[in-house]
């Protein structure tokens, strides 16, 4: 997928010109911010549109507009800055939680920047479970089980989860279902054949 057509994916998903053109503003920080950090691999780069940043859109119509976001392990701020740039404007919120401090610096200046909706926080997941929310968010952060040890003080509390998982999605599934059982749904991920979104509704330790 080239970045035009991922661009015209977003559109489709409803990703409003405004929010594209603040998403245009993120890519170009990350590039600048990249060559100081290791935020993103090089090649990365050369894929961002349809690798990333349409990868993390692709949650926006399971979420409605007006969501309190949680996005635990942000790292460079997929999918929490993605999201952040398209509740610009409404009464939704992203709260990104990234322990490593370089990092959470790179998400500040963002939301500064394009006067995002949203707050990174530099701490461990462990440490804000308090955050209200009604969607817990993470992406190439951990094996499942460890997903929802983090997320099920907030499931607990009403939110769902909505974790993106990739071929081996069925195992990690199985090796969760060992230690908690599970109110899920597998939604087909929009980029990948083999990938889904795994919503989780509830959880409780076995």
């Amino acid at each position: 997928m080239t970045e035009d057509e991922a661009k015209d994916a977003l559109s489709a998903l409803g990703v409003s010109r405004e929010t594209q053109l603040r998403l245009e503003r993120y890519v170009s920080m990350l590039g600048e911010w990249r060559q100081r950090m290791n935020l993103i691999g090089p090649r990365e780069m050369d894929q961002i549109w349809a690798r990333h940043v349409y990868d993390s859109a692709q949650l926006l119509p399971l979420m409605g507009h007006g969501s309190r976001i949680v996005d635990i392990g942000s790292g460079a701020g997929f999918p929490g800055i993605v999201l952040a740039c398209e509740a610009v404007g409404g009464d939704g919120d992203v709260s990104m939680v990234e322990s490593v401090g370089k990092k959470c610096a790179f998400l500040s200046a963002v939301i500064s920047e394009l006067g995002l909706p949203a707050r990174a926080i530099n701490k461990r997941i462990e440490a804000v479970n308090g955050e209200r929310a009604d969607f817990i968010t993470a992406r190439a952060l951990a094996p499942l089980s460890k997903l929802i040890s983090y997320a099920a003080p907030w499931i607990d509390r009403g939110a769902t989860a909505l974790f993106f998982k990739g071929e081996h999605w069925r195992e990690e599934l199985t090796q969760a279902q060992e230690y908690w059982t599970l109110a899920y749904e597998a939604i087909p991920s929009r980029t990948s054949e083999t990938g889904v979104i795994l919503k989780i509704m509830e959880v409780k330790r076995v």
